[in-house]
């Protein structure tokens, strides 16, 4: 189920975290400001694992209902943005870690239920059941303000492959079929708050 997916999840973060003693490594929490806009909870944990490298774990959990509404049809329309997303990436960073730019390598691996949003065009009609797995390359910059905060702004580009049911977009709608998808394009963004552990 979802919810034993997730839990597994938030234990292989809790172990990546804290695998025994960090030593003098610097653990930054953060969390995308984009990734909000679309009412999605966010949380990455990163730590430094050499001057240079850095190695971080992302995950995104939706789970909340949108109001029902009446199509133009007059069909009962039930919208949604379910998923969640589990995103692993490692970090080089060119001047040290934690500061100024850095090229990353990331996977991915989520599942999603999501249809009827008027302000999607291809979600308004439709509802899309499905999970999805890629990896991509990441660059990025980060500034620090002061001691315990900062900002970071990435792109990603990678591949993406997607296998989903689709739906009318109704209550109970009917379904239409199931596909496979492959996607090769931009895979991320991300305007971050970073909050530094030393």
């Amino acid at each position: 189920s979802v919810n034993r997916q997730v839990s597994l999840c938030f234990i292989f973060l809790s172990v990546l975290l804290f695998p025994g003693s960090l030593g003098a490594q610097r653990v930054a929490i953060r969390t995308n400001l984009l990734y909000w806009a679309s009412t999605t909870p966010n949380v990455s944990l990163e730590w430094r694992l050499s001057p240079r490298y850095t190695l971080s774990a992302t995950l995104g959990y939706n789970a909340f209902d949108l109001p029902d509404h009446t199509s133009s049809d007059d069909i009962a329309v039930n919208p949604k943005l379910h998923h969640w997303l589990v995103m692993p990436e490692a970090r080089y960073w060119f001047c040290r870690a934690f500061e100024r730019r850095f090229l990353g390598i990331y996977a991915m691996y989520g599942e999603y239920n999501a249809g009827g949003l008027k302000f999607i065009p291809s979600l308004s009609d439709r509802r899309y059941d499905g999970r999805a797995a890629g990896a991509g390359l990441s660059y990025g910059y980060q500034r620090a303000l002061g001691k315990r905060w900062g900002l970071e702004a990435s792109l990603g580009i990678g591949y993406i492959h997607m296998q989903y049911d689709k739906y009318d977009c109704g209550a109970c709608g009917k379904k239409l079929g199931s596909y496979r998808r492959h996607y090769i394009g931009p895979t991320r963004a991300s305007f971050s708050i970073v909050y530094y552990i030393r």
